[in-house]
């Protein structure tokens, strides 16, 4: 063993010591720092000047580390530039072995980055997006290069379609994706936007929604809000329980003929002009999906009957004061409508309750 690794093993095991007496003697740690934290206000009050002028050396003498420490750096910075430009190849492989090595510091250095430069970035983003709403030659620009990658884009979609497993996971997103919008629907809420918003939009959403959900109600609206509730508890309240045991026994009744409403009102559908258009758009998208390399619709009698029972259960608001708007979109084939009592024809403008 040589003296180095004997005397690194002494302070180790010094520090060990150190520690453990420590924790066996929290006591007299405390006492000993309460000592000299007294001893030290005794000394300042006795020499206030020389504790002044200690001070200041102490801060010149800190200062002075700090430069040294911040000239290091630089020269050091300098001598590693010099050398990368000496050695770039050395320089590339150094960097990208120290890379692999170390991807997480990547990450984290990335990160680091990204935050500390938001508001710069945002900025950017904002005077970027303001130029490119003002340069109409810009735009014009964007319009040709799309124009003209067009076929490319065409032709790397077939190349990757090409691809049966890569053809059914594109497939599984888009009825995924298809899914979610449905269920939107259904719930009334409004569909998800196809572009991404500006930043500007973004940040102005964000301050409407902080304003929204941190806003101060007014005692006014608190006690209407409590009236109503004490009202609609007392009148659940004095509903027998015969009422309730009918109410049920009629949701179920048509809940069971639900079903076969909705096969009937989807075979009158089919039976319209409106679904001879419905049954033509299905066909010519099954053409347009072989033509673009993905496989056309199996059946096409039974994809007409799935678009026409999702256009005619898309959920509706209930009408109120005779003045109604839809929650979603009106579908095309409004004229007809799917209840929880039964099935009958209505007009596109007025408010229908959801099946």
């Amino acid at each position: 063993m040589t003296g180095n690794q004997e005397s690194a093993k002494a302070r180790a095991k010094a520090r060990e010591w150190q520690q453990r007496w420590r924790a066996a003697n929290p006591e007299l740690i405390k006492k000993y720092r309460l000592n000299e934290r007294e001893r030290r206000a005794e000394y300042q009050a006795a020499n206030p000047e020389k504790f002044r002028q200690d001070r200041r050396d102490y801060e010149q003498r800190r200062q002075e580390h700090l430069k040294a420490q911040d000239a290091r750096r630089t020269q050091n910075r300098q001598r590693a530039k010099d050398w990368a430009a000496a050695n770039p190849e050395r320089a590339r492989a150094k960097g990208e072995e120290w890379n692999e090595r170390n991807p997480g510091r990547i990450r984290e250095l990335k990160r680091n980055y990204y935050q500390r430069n938001s508001e710069e970035r945002k900025r950017a983003a904002r005077e970027q997006n303001t130029r490119r709403r003002q340069d109409s030659a810009q735009r014009q620009r964007e319009r040709e290069y799309q124009a003209a990658q067009s076929d490319v884009r065409s032709t790397g979609q077939r190349v990757r379609r090409a691809d049966p497993e890569l053809r059914d996971k594109l497939n599984q997103e888009q009825n995924e994706r298809r899914r979610r919008e449905r269920r939107r629907r259904q719930l009334g809420l409004p569909p998800r936007r196809p572009h991404r918003a500006t930043i500007n939009a973004r940040a102005e959403n964000k301050a409407a929604a902080s304003a929204f959900f941190s806003r101060r109600h007014a005692p006014s609206a608190m006690r209407a809000l409590l009236q109503e509730q004490a009202e609609v508890r007392a009148a659940t309240a004095l509903i027998s329980d015969a009422f309730w045991a009918a109410e049920l026994a009629a949701q179920i009744r048509a809940d069971t003929r639900r079903p076969a409403r909705i096969a009937a009102l989807t075979h009158e559908l089919l039976a319209t002009v409106e679904g001879a258009q419905l049954r033509e758009e299905v066909r010519m998208d099954s053409l347009a999906r072989a033509r673009r390399g993905a496989q056309p619709y199996p059946n096409l009698e039974a994809e007409a009957r799935r678009r026409a029972l999702a256009a005619l259960t898309i959920p509706r608001t209930p009408v109120r004061d005779g003045n109604a708007t839809p929650a979603t979109t009106r579908p095309k084939f409004g004229t007809f409508v799917v209840g929880q009592r039964g099935t009958r024809a209505v007009q596109p403008s007025r408010g229908l309750p959801a099946i």
